[in-house]
């Protein structure tokens, strides 16, 4: 695994990020607060990390739409290329979904939609629900468990080009799947995220996704969700609610020019700069705010922020009110929304 990586979307500031396009034509996806979550009694969850994450209804008016995200660039690959994926997904408990249907949620795509290779959804009444991996549909499958959180590691090398070699490889919460081979593909113009390819009406529940991250190697889960250690390579909500920091650490690589911040507030709201509770710039190759520095206290939580030139940061937290996912959802219930942001 190298970094910084190739893309990285955590959605911690309400919005698509690094994604190009959003298409959504029955307003299906959104990029939703803990808070909403926490209040939804058929979700029951929040992000798998910060106070944001993405968020797709399966519901549809009988006709449905795709409701994705897609990258054109970053994502690109020749023939004979490598890429590696990592994000987290929940898909709700109460889902349901008839006999044999599926549904993607990552492809990779050559020229305006031809599909090189994906993850889908699928159920049986055989089978039940199960994760798949394969070309236009599913192949290889691993069971799935509702109304949880997963991580799901996707490589794929594309066909080389005349002899049908392309393969897929995949992890499901560090468990694999039988590899899929003999591919004959394209060279990869784009990815999406999201929901395709829906069935017309059986299908019901909410698919939230989270932490997508692209490289060149296998990138392996995250093995503590809820750390008081926390290495960051993208601005992030670090906790919500109130809570401490012990101490922060900004490395910049070869590079001088990083910042990191950290803001009092849980909806990446940074237009206010008394909300500013700590800012390291380099000067150095790396910068640390020592142990003995006074500890810093947030009440809405704490939103780090990274710029400048591939910065990463390490923040040890010291104590938060809400770090396990009951403790959040119970303070989402009492929280009253600040009306400008913060």
């Amino acid at each position: 695994m190298a970094f910084p990586f190739i893309s990285e979307a955590n959605f911690e500031d309400g919005t698509k990020q690094h994604f190009d396009t959003e298409t959504d034509t029955e307003s299906r996806l959104d990029f939703v607060h803990y808070t909403t979550l926490a209040s939804n009694s058929r979700v029951k969850t929040i992000p798998f990390r910060g106070a944001y994450c993405m968020r797709v209804a399966l519901e549809n008016d009988g006709t449905p739409a795709d409701a994705y995200l897609q990258e054109t660039g970053d994502w690109d690959l020749a023939a004979d290329g490598t890429i590696w994926f990592r994000f987290c997904f929940f898909l709700s408990a109460d889902t349901v979904m008839a006999n044999a249907d599926e549904f993607a949620i990552f492809q990779l795509w050559s020229g305006a939609s031809t599909v090189e290779g994906g993850a889908y959804i699928n159920f049986t009444t055989a089978n039940g629900f199960r994760i798949g991996i394969g070309e236009a549909t599913a192949t290889s499958f691993k069971p799935l468990t509702l109304g949880v959180w997963h991580q799901l590691e996707l490589s794929f090398n594309i066909d080389a080009g005349g002899g049908n070699d392309g393969t897929i490889d995949a992890f499901l919460d560090n468990s694999a799947f039988t590899q899929v081979t003999a591919l004959d593909q394209g060279a990869v113009t784009s990815g999406v995220i999201g929901v395709l390819s829906q069935d017309a009406g059986t299908t019901a529940g909410t698919l939230l996704i989270d932490q997508v991250v692209a490289d060149d190697a296998r990138i392996f889960p995250i093995t503590n969700r809820f750390t008081q250690e926390i290495l960051l390579t993208k601005s992030s909500h670090i906790f919500v609610g109130p809570g401490e920091i012990e101490s922060v650490e900004l490395y910049s690589g070869a590079s001088t020019d990083n910042v990191v911040s950290l803001w009092d507030t849980d909806q990446a709201y940074t237009s206010d700069a008394s909300m500013v509770k700590a800012e390291i710039k380099n000067t150095v190759a790396s910068q640390r705010v020592p142990h003995d520095w006074p500890d810093l206290r947030f009440y809405r939580g704490c939103y780090v922020v990274l710029s400048g030139t591939n910065p990463r940061a390490l923040l040890r937290i010291r104590w938060a009110e809400c770090y396990s996912p009951g403790a959040a959802r119970s303070y989402a219930r009492s929280r009253t929304m600040h009306p400008f942001g913060a």
